[in-house]
């Protein structure tokens, strides 16, 4: 059975988003992302990082977010969550990693300032920064999601697990999505999934 190391309130809950999605059972060693237990000879010993999440299935050992949900997706996907031709799998891994070079930045750092700030008010330099960064480049993915549900592919791939949870963080935040309407429902279809929600479901058992 796959061992995810991380929490529903990290990065891990792509992951494990991923296999509920997937029908893949495994089970989750529950970390948070500033958890101690990080930190240890033996956590390191997986992930030299010392961050989240991880994975371990059979001989394999993976960490990086992405690379875990490709990973997932290609020996499990049975076509779902990932594609059969070069061209869409180019699709997935171009849409996927603009968020993640983009926009993941300025959406974590506005969960940080609201979160670990002592007012709860973050500092109003940082945040305006991150805004106008997301400003930059939300445009372009508002405009590849004009009349798509889907980011690539015409269906649900790993690029939406990735790149919707990515940017609920700086909703999360605060983050004022109505001036993109297509950006917004995207997410909000990913917070609501069946999926999503069977892993939301863990926070609370």
């Amino acid at each position: 059975m796959i061992k995810v190391y991380g929490g529903v309130f990290s990065r891990g809950s792509m992951v494990m988003c991923a296999l509920e999605t997937l029908g893949v059972e495994y089970e989750m060693v529950s970390m948070s992302a500033r958890d101690p237990n990080t930190q240890t000879a033996e956590y390191r010993a997986l992930n030299p990082t010392g961050k989240l999440p991880t994975i371990v299935d059979g001989d394999l050992v993976l960490f990086e977010t992405q690379a875990i949900l490709f990973y997932l997706a290609q020996k499990y996907g049975n076509n779902l969550l990932w594609a059969d031709t070069a061209e869409e799998v180019a699709d997935i891994y171009r849409w996927s990693l603009y968020v993640s070079n983009q926009m993941e930045v300025p959406s974590l750092n506005l969960l940080l300032q609201m979160k670990y700030s002592p007012d709860g008010q973050g500092d109003p330099a940082k945040i305006s920064e991150a805004n106008a960064e997301l400003d930059r480049f939300l445009p372009i993915l508002e405009q590849r999601l004009e009349g798509r549900e889907f980011v690539a592919c015409d269906k649900r791939t790993v690029a939406d697990i990735h790149g919707a949870s990515v940017l609920a963080w700086a909703k999360l935040s605060g983050f004022d999505y109505d001036r993109y309407p297509n950006v917004h429902a995207w997410i909000k279809r990913q917070l609501k999934s069946e999926a999503a929600q069977r892993v939301m479901a863990k926070a609370k058992g």
